[in-house]
């Protein structure tokens, strides 16, 4: 008897874990993700890969599903994109070019190189990218699509470093200045605030409020930055906390203006990143890390619940094989009700959680540092199940994952 009732639980959990595969599936969720260097996508339950021997990182999908853009080349890095209805593959430009992002409302492309903006229309025949601006640190895309937000490089004078510019420049500016509006200067250098770039422009739910890191110097910038707030219109400007250089560690809820993120000054993640809230207008922010833990990667699930990657905090000096491994905590910021979601096997850790708002799931990354695999589960964590083996690990900087390297989830 007692056999029997096993073997009906091990059919029961299968067919429980099947059903949350196939959910994910149904709501037409796509994966793009990296696998021996080589890039591969996940699309209605099947896996395919695009590339063959070439060195891929950074996967991004358009904004409706149907192109990847990436970079291939492990010492010169290309952009390249990639159709999925036909396998179209097209290369915007030969020379090498980084920061490249998707148009929200278009598939047209964005990027820089050597310190200029272009853009590239996917959807054009025979298009050739165009000129959009000279003299760009950073950028973003305004969520209308029809315009960006610019930032400049600081310059050194006599009396220390300025502090950059922000602009507001028409897609189709073509190097006019006429098109190019001038928003706000941030601080020039004074005690431990430098802003050589602005980096990470996030628009607030309302469209209110843009988030951003104002970077220093690149070995200031390695242990500290200034997550800052600016008004849309250049009306107002905060600076809000320290954190790391690493832009999906600020994040705004879905539909109201909180800003989450992982504030502590120090290259090393294992010791001083902690998990805080802040609401707009209010000026205080709330801690939700408890002492002698670290957060990491996060994810809003709602308005008010939080997903983070947790671990206890260590040291740098601790081994490599004795250093703590992350798992999933979800966190109610109304209550500060907090619990563990996820357990992971001995020497296993979950990383980079992403809440999915159609299928009402969550996935994430499990990985041992050496081999990583994508799990989903329900919402709560309950009947997870791995879905894709053996992806790529990240470089990584003192316990700090670039994971958005490797993977790129897209609803559809």
């Amino acid at each position: 008897m007692k056999k029997v009732i096993a073997s009906v639980i091990v059919v029961l959990f299968i067919f429980l874990s099947s059903i949350t595969i196939i959910k994910a599936e149904n709501s037409g969720v796509k994966i793009a993700f990296i696998r021996h260097h080589n890039l591969w996508i996940k699309v209605d339950g099947k896996e395919k890969q695009l590339t063959k021997g070439e060195y891929i990182t950074g996967p991004k999908w358009s904004h409706d599903g149907e192109w990847l853009a990436y970079a291939k080349g492990k010492k010169q890095s290309i952009l390249e994109l990639y159709r999925l209805k036909d396998g179209k593959k097209v290369i915007p430009s030969h020379s090498e070019a980084s920061n490249y992002q998707w148009s929200p409302t278009e598939n047209i492309i964005a990027f820089i190189f050597s310190g200029a903006l272009n853009t590239f229309d996917a959807e054009k025949k025979n298009a050739d990218f165009e000129n959009v601006s000279a003299g760009v640190g950073d950028y973003a895309w305004y969520p209308d699509g029809k315009k960006f937000l610019v930032s400049s490089e600081a310059h050194l004078l006599p009396t220390g470093w300025t502090g950059a510019q922000l602009y507001e420049v028409q897609i189709d500016a073509h190097m006019n200045p006429h098109k190019m509006k001038h928003l706000y200067a941030l601080p020039n250098e004074h005690d431990d605030f430098l802003a050589l770039v602005a980096s990470g422009f996030k628009w607030s739910p309302n469209q209110k409020w843009i988030s951003f890191l104002a970077v220093p110097t690149a070995s200031w910038s390695a242990d500290s930055n200034t997550l800052c707030l600016v008004r849309a219109d250049g009306s107002r400007f905060e600076k809000v906390d320290q954190m790391l250089l690493n832009t999906q560690w600020f994040q705004w809820a879905p539909s109201k203006n909180i800003l989450a993120y992982i504030e502590g000054s120090g290259r090393v993640a294992l010791e001083n990143k902690h998990l805080k809230v802040k609401e707009l207008p209010a000026l205080q922010q709330n801690t939700f890390t408890p002492k002698g833990y670290v957060d990491w990667d996060f994810t809003w699930k709602n308005d008010n619940v939080i997903i983070v990657s947790r671990a206890k905090e260590a040291g740098i000096e601790t081994p490599l094989e004795k250093r703590p491994l992350p798992s999933l905590y979800e966190i109610d910021s109304t209550s500060d009700e907090q619990h563990r979601i996820t357990k992971p096997p001995h020497r296993q850790g979950d990383y980079h959680p992403i809440f999915m708002n159609k299928s009402n799931q969550l996935i994430w990354i499990r990985s041992d540092r050496k081999k990583a695999n994508v799990w989903i589960a329900n919402n709560d964590g309950k009947q997870e199940k791995k879905w894709i083996e053996n992806i790529d690990v990240p470089e990584w900087y003192y316990e700090r994952w670039n994971w958005e390297n490797v993977i790129s989830v897209k609803e559809e």
